[in-house]
């Protein structure tokens, strides 16, 4: 099969006279990636490709969703042994005695009995508690394992662009230093230059190329890890996230939420320990048939009984204790995960302002290095100064129209970032 990968980047540098607010709003940066694939059916080109796609497909190939089953079972099995009559499996046992080794009278006795554990006043409802709290962690599982996807969907997607912005780049240095190079040639040619300058001109015609190539290599490599990752091969149109109404960590988020379920069922856990190591009361039936030395028959009698514990209260002691010992620590597991979200958060959002407050400088910056380069540019033209000098103007130009790009495009991915850090899921 054959593929055909064509890039577009558009680069539209802000008006001075524009507010921040409004060249924040706009789509500074387009990108486009069409892959025209052989025997594309119409069904797939009807498929519409959006961030909510993309991570809908790594969230169903996650590999941590293998454990939803066992998560499943494990409720299940506490559901169903609620469900059992009795509190442990039944037991039989059988005896007989003779004294065939002792009197030689000729006495037999057999017995059999069948053992019936009892559960204690509300363990079955504990046992029912315990399963739904550990049904209801799956949904909780489900969304930390969707925001796991956002966060990797979202790096790959901006990590093509930042990719594909270095190519950008590269191909504007190339095109400009073979326009230099042309018209280097011509004057040479005229008398104008001497033959070095054309060398040098040659020598950085052939640096662009090189960082041109280099810089589709980069591309080419994040297209196959966001590929290998989403199964697409183009990107979404829509991209660019919005900034949180509320820049605060709330309790709804997917890993406190999911702590918050957890701290649920080990409270249930804890209340459950109790039943763990008692021991439960057994009703016991049996049937007990004797007979003397004078083979007469069997005399049969029915016996009913009871066995319960004394005072194994020391012996629930351990179980309760390690039930409440993984209690606090879940508790202090959530306190200190929305520690850590609440750091994160705030200095991803100085990371914002402080981006922001370069792009602003960066524009400056462009502007002057425009207008200086074309002066040169006009020096170059009339003998005033060599190409090395050009070049460097032009080096510093280019540097600076790269470093707005790419901030722009850093700026949309610090926003993601931040919905990420605060629980967006895609």
């Amino acid at each position: 099969m054959r593929v055909l990968l064509t890039i577009w980047l558009i680069f539209v540098p802000a008006n001075h006279n524009q507010n921040k607010d409004s060249v924040m709003k706009r789509h500074v940066v387009g990108l486009m990636i069409w892959l025209a694939v052989g025997s594309v059916s119409v069904a797939d080109e009807a498929a519409a490709v959006t961030l909510k796609t993309l991570t809908d497909y790594v969230f169903t190939h996650h590999p941590a969703r293998q454990a939803e089953a066992s998560m499943d079972a494990l409720a299940e099995s506490r559901l169903a042994l609620a469900g059992q009559l009795f509190a442990e499996p039944l037991s039989l046992s059988v005896n007989h005695f003779n004294d065939v080794i002792g009197s030689g009278d000729g006495l037999q006795e057999w017995e059999s009995a069948i053992e019936m554990p009892i559960w204690l006043p509300g363990e079955k409802r504990q046992q029912q508690n315990l399963s739904r709290h550990l049904a209801a962690e799956v949904p909780y599982y489900q969304q930390r394992i969707r925001l796991d996807a956002s966060a990797q969907v979202r790096e790959h997607v901006w990590q093509v662009m930042l990719s594909a912005a270095k190519v950008r780049h590269a191909e504007v240095l190339q095109e400009n230093s073979e326009n230099l190079l042309k018209d280097v040639k011509s004057r040479v040619e005229g008398g104008d230059l001497a033959d070095s300058e054309a060398l040098l001109a040659q020598t950085h015609y052939l640096e662009m190329q090189s960082q041109l190539a280099s810089a589709k290599l980069d591309l080419q490599q994040s297209l196959n890890q966001y590929q290998y990752l989403t199964g697409q091969q183009v990107l979404p149109d829509e991209i660019e996230e919005s900034l949180p109404e509320s820049t605060e960590i709330h309790r709804d988020h997917p890993l406190l939420a999911e702590l918050e379920q957890q701290i649920a069922r080990q409270r249930s856990e804890v209340a459950n320990a109790r039943y763990d190591n008692a021991r439960h009361p057994s009703l016991s039936v049996g049937i007990k048939r004797e007979r003397d030395e004078h083979a007469d028959p069997y005399n049969n009698s029915i016996g009913v009984g009871v066995s319960f514990a004394l005072n194994d209260a020391r012996y629930q002691q351990p179980a309760i204790a390690a039930a409440s010992r993984q209690l606090a620590d879940l508790q202090i597991a959530q306190q200190q995960q929305l520690r850590q979200l609440e750091a994160a958060l705030l200095a991803a959002m100085d990371r914002l302002n402080s981006l922001q407050q370069r792009q602003e400088m960066l524009k400056q910056q462009f502007d002057v290095s425009q207008q200086y380069v074309s002066m040169q540019q006009r020096s170059f033209d009339m003998g005033g100064i060599d190409l090395t000098t050009l070049l460097r103007s032009q080096e510093v130009t280019n540097t600076h129209r790269h470093q707005l790009l790419q901030l722009q495009i850093e700026i949309q991915q610090q926003i993601a970032q931040i919905n990420q850090i605060a629980g967006r899921t895609l």
